[in-house]
């Protein structure tokens, strides 16, 4: 990316900003994973749940979206099904189908997760300008999702050529 001789500081090194923004997305990231686990579900469950709360999903929709590979879709969805928080259902429009459903048990794992997860970005936030980190995450919130439904988009664009 950058010649190893580049000096810090010059025109052409990378912004240090970036350096310390990743450093702090991959701390922030397993803080999380602590509290999902204290709150007894693990991250992948909890962002597979959180892609769940609006509908059912069919198998491969729910891989695409959760950007995860199926078996490991299959392993997270045998979990969750064991605990009683997502159900398997029989797809209306293909017979062979089966849609993935969340439960009630599975929308208060999503609820008591979201809780705890909340406090530490509000803990997080409270050490500085609390409306300005706030409304920073907020902003990169509205364009992950952006990406998100894009990749989505272009995914089932792809399937439909073939």
């Amino acid at each position: 990316m950058f010649p190893p001789d580049t000096p810090p500081g010059s025109p052409e090194s990378p912004d240090i900003r970036l350096s310390r923004a990743v450093r702090t997305v991959a701390i922030v990231s397993r803080v999380f994973e602590q509290v999902c686990r204290e709150a007894g579900v693990s991250l992948p469950q909890y962002r597979l749940l959180l892609f769940l709360r609006h509908g059912p999903k069919r198998a491969g929709e729910l891989a695409a979206r959760a950007a995860i590979k199926r078996p490991t879709l299959t392993a997270i969805v045998a979990g969750l099904e064991k605990e009683g928080r997502l159900t398997r259902i029989a797809d209306e429009q293909d017979g062979r189908g089966v849609r993935i459903e969340i439960t009630v048990a599975g929308m208060e794992a999503v609820t008591t997760t979201e809780a705890k997860l909340g406090e530490v970005v509000q803990d997080l936030c409270s050490l500085g300008d609390y409306e300005r980190l706030l409304g920073a995450l907020d902003d990169l919130a509205e364009i992950v999702d952006a990406e998100a439904f894009r990749h989505i988009a272009e995914s089932e664009e792809k399937k439909k050529t073939y």
